[in-house]
């Protein structure tokens, strides 16, 4: 690790300063992760069509129903895969969100509108950071936008 010399010739490690470890330098030392908020409305996405789909269910014959429904549930899941990075985070959630849409109604009469509430949810996982929009002036608070 590297040292460097601030003021009255004092040691200071710059890996401490900048998180160090594998990771040293990655990213702009801020926060990266998603905001626990934005994990939860899309745990909630996930989640949220469960009930209308096993109560569709008892009126389908056979497992295709519960199969596709799962695969569908997988692609929902997509951004909780990456809710260890913010950013892939929140495209995640913008795009499978912006393809529910069309799929759930197109695919309304084979049961998959039960995936339209959770397009919603999505979107509002993808916004819904406060980390990202600080109270701090100049840093990004609703009444002092810098365009």
């Amino acid at each position: 690790m590297r040292t460097g010399v601030r003021g009255e010739g004092a040691a200071v490690e710059v890996g401490a300063v900048t998180g160090g470890g594998a990771h040293a330098g990655f990213g702009r030392g801020a926060r990266d992760w998603a905001h626990p908020w934005q994990y939860a409305l899309a745990v909630c996405a996930l989640l949220s069509p469960v009930p209308p789909a096993l109560e569709f269910d008892r009126f389908v014959d056979g497992p295709g129903y519960l199969v596709l429904c799962a695969v569908v549930a997988g692609l929902v899941a997509l951004p909780l895969l990456l809710g260890r990075r913010r950013v892939p985070f929140v495209r995640a959630a913008g795009v499978v969100g912006a393809v529910l849409v069309p799929w759930s109604v197109i695919g309304a009469l084979g049961g998959m509108m039960v995936f339209l509430m959770s397009a919603p949810l999505l979107w509002l996982a993808a916004v819904a950071d406060p980390w990202a929009r600080s109270s701090r002036p100049g840093r990004g608070c609703c009444w002092s936008w810098r365009w």
